[in-house]
Parts: structure tokens; C-alpha cells; sequence
């Protein structure tokens, strides 16, 4: 664990400091969920939480190849590692995960990355359920597959994210091994007009993940972004550190060149509308991965359910073996055996993130955790019950 990790840069503007990407969100749930979770970790209480949030996998089948992506190891590398009658769930047991969370008191519901949830057309319809169960919704997409009846579906959703990571199309195809690029950018186009015509709310995202071969391409697709119309453009580093699977790339980035190019992109900004958001401040000034924290305390905020009809603690470890909580199927009730246990405490108290762990998505709220609910509970820094 690094002691000297420093923000990098601007990640956002003033106007958009309160924004989905600041981990400050965080400290809302410090009565809700960090003081229960410490409490929990540290064996001074029986009951944990329900999740904010279920991380949804419908389909464990991608029509890309990308080389970062967090799910090649068991999409390409070893295909088998799911079995063909679990790469995909079914609409039946999609809605008795859905009630089940809603019942349990989960509050919003992300459909995404074991592949790409939309080979599966069973979750097509998913938004409108999800909504109808008083949940949010959201999806990560590679875009490619949405039409008019995807994206009218997705306007019940609380922000969509499409995992562009280019601005041409000739880096897109080296980045993701097909040739989409022009099919997403009009997808994109579309869900934009969706947008205008039904008055939604949703947030449309052109997802940037930087590889050492398509950052210089970052200014060129911000612009695009800002040309398509969508309301905010996000990029940050891929994982390329990963322990997962042998073929995880080297970091190799020139990191002066980027960060004046994450300068540029921030000068196309309005007021009112186009949003930039370069997040860095969970890598150190290389772009390596930086972990400020001791103890796998956040990944009680998010369950991660795969289509592979198992629970992991996080979704950073996928369908890994050695992350497997408990299984979701046939019976979703199952998780409230585990969830909690003095089994599922146990479990993640012999997680060592330096040593198992590459990027944590929830590392910042695991730092807050530990410092404020933790470490100096009792002494009250922040004097919390004061304005």
C-alpha cells in the first residue's frame, strides 16, 4: 500500500464537482453503510447491510476482443471456464434476482461487464422492470447492439456508459479487434436523439479507457463526443496491471503528452452542458495502481451477480474461484445464508488487496471506511454530529 498518492491534475471542473466519479459521494452513506460495515468487520455487530447497489452480468458472451478487457480471461482466453448453459441467464430468473433485490432493499441495479449484457435479449426489457420495482438502472454497453427499441428501453435508466476507447475508426479496430466504430458513433447519435425526443433524464457517457495505443487519440474523442451531443465524456486508465491472466500488458504511457491533452479536452466544457471527467486519484502519477487502504471492507456496498449463477465478493474478481461468495441460482434467497455470515467476514478479512488485488473500483470508499469508521470512530475527527 502506497502512503504518498496524490490526485493528478484537474479530473473535473468546479461547475461539476458533484458528479458520480467523486468517491466524496461516498461519506452520504457514512450512518447508512460505513459505520455498520466497520462495525461488522470488526466483529462488533451480527447484522450487515444490504447493498447500494447490484452489479448485473446477463451475458457472459461479447461480440468484441478486447485485449484489456477485465473479462478476457474467461471470454477468450479460456471460453470454457463458463459452461455454455451459463453464459447467458434467462428472463425468468433476471426478474427473480430483480425482486429479490428490490425486496431486500438495493437501490440501484447496473447492468454490465461480464461481456456484453446486451447479446443477451433478455435484458432488453430490464430498465423498465428494474424502475418498476423503485430501482435505478444503468448500463455499460460497447454500443454496438443498440437500436431503436434498446435505446427507447434505455431511457428508464439513471445514466448509460459506451465504452468507445477511440476516436477513429482505425484505432478503434486496433483497440477492439472488429470493425464497429461507425455503427457505434451512430448508435450513440441515436440514444441522443432518443434523449431529445422523450425528455429523459439519462446521462449519456462516451467511455474513454486509455491503452498505450489509443491515448493520443483522447482530445480527438472528446470532440467527437462533444459533436455527437452526449453530456459528458470520461476517461480514465485501463487496468493494465492486472493479476488475473498472464497477458496483462505493460504500462507504458507518456504521461506529459496525456495530461496536456486532458487540459484540452476540459477547455471544450459548457456551462450547462458537454461535462469532462479525466479520473486519475485512483492511480499514482504514472498511471500505476495505488491502494490506500488495508482490508476489503468497500466490496459490501455492491454484490456482484454473474450469469454463471455464482456471487463474487467484487467486480473487479469475476468469475475467479477463489472471490466466489455463494450462489444466486436457482434461488436468489440463498445469498442472505452467506451475506453477513460470520463465513462471509471471515472470508474477507483473509483478502489481502496488495497482494491479490490490481485496481480496486471501490478503493477510495474503502480508505474512507477504514479512516472514519475505523480508525478514528471514537475519537470523531470530523465532530460528524455538528453542522
Amino acid at each position: 500500500m502506497r502512503d504518498d498518492h496524490k490526485p493528478i491534475g484537474i479530473e473535473w471542473s468546479d461547475k461539476s464537482r458533484y458528479n458520480s466519479f467523486n468517491s466524496s459521494k461516498g461519506l452520504i452513506l457514512f450512518d447508512s453503510h460505513y459505520v455498520p460495515i466497520a462495525e461488522w468487520f470488526q466483529g462488533k455487530r451480527k447484522d450487515l447491510p444490504p447493498p447500494i447497489e447490484m452489479a448485473l452480468d446477463p451475458s457472459h458472451l461479447c461480440n468484441f476482443k478486447c485485449k484489456h478487457c477485465n473479462a478476457q480471461r474467461y471470454l477468450t482466453i479460456n471460453p470454457d471456464e463458463v459452461p455454455a448453459d451459463k453464459k447467458l441467464m434467462t428472463k425468468e430468473h433476471l426478474e427473480k434476482l430483480l425482486d429479490f433485490c428490490a425486496d431486500w432493499g438495493v437501490r440501484g441495479v447496473c447492468l454490465g461487464g461480464g461481456g456484453e449484457p446486451l447479446m443477451n435479449k433478455n435484458a432488453w426489457t430490464l430498465p423498465s422492470y428494474i424502475a418498476s420495482k423503485g430501482m435505478k438502472s444503468s448500463v455499460i454497453t460497447n454500443g454496438s447492439l443498440i437500436n431503436e427499441k434498446i435505446a427507447e428501453e434505455m431511457m428508464n435508466c439513471r445514466w448509460i456508459g459506451v465504452s468507445v476507447d477511440a476516436g477513429t475508426r482505425e484505432t478503434f479496430k486496433e483497440v477492439h479487434d472488429v470493425d464497429y466504430f461507425d455503427k457505434v458513433i451512430r448508435n450513440l447519435r441515436l440514444l441522443v436523439k432518443t434523449k431529445e425526443r422523450t425528455n429523459s433524464k439519462i446521462d449519456i457517457a462516451y467511455k474513454f479507457l486509455i491503452t498505450p495505443t489509443n491515448w493520443h487519440e483522447i482530445y480527438k474523442a472528446c470532440e467527437l463526443a462533444k459533436e455527437i451531443g452526449v453530456r459528458d465524456f470520461h476517461a480514465r486508465p485501463a487496468d493494465l496491471e492486472r493479476k488475473d491472466f498472464e497477458p496483462a500488458m505493460t504500462v507504458n504511457y507518456k504521461i506529459d503528452e496525456i495530461q496536456n491533452l486532458f487540459r484540452k479536452c476540459h477547455e471544450l466544457e459548457e456551462n450547462d452542458g458537454f461535462r469532462v471527467f479525466t479520473v486519475m486519484h485512483k492511480y499514482d502519477p504514472e498511471f500505476r495502481v495505488v491502494h490506500t487502504f488495508k482490508n476489503c471492507v468497500s466490496s459490501s456496498l455492491v454484490i456482484q451477480v454473474c450469469s454463471d449463477g455464482n456471487v463474487y465478493s467484487c467486480i473487479d474478481h469475476k468469475v475467479d474461484p477463489r472471490f466466489k461468495l455463494c450462489s444466486h441460482y436457482p434461488d436468489p434467497k440463498e445469498i442472505l445464508k452467506m451475506w453477513g455470515s460470520d463465513k462471509h467476514r471471515d472470508y474477507l478479512k483473509s483478502i489481502n488487496p496488495d497482494r491479490e488485488c490490481s485496481r480496486c473500483t471501490y478503493g477510495e470508499y474503502a480508505r474512507q471506511i477504514e479512516e472514519l469508521a475505523m480508525e478514528t470512530r471514537e475519537k470523531d475527527p470530523m465532530c460528524v454530529d455538528f453542522p
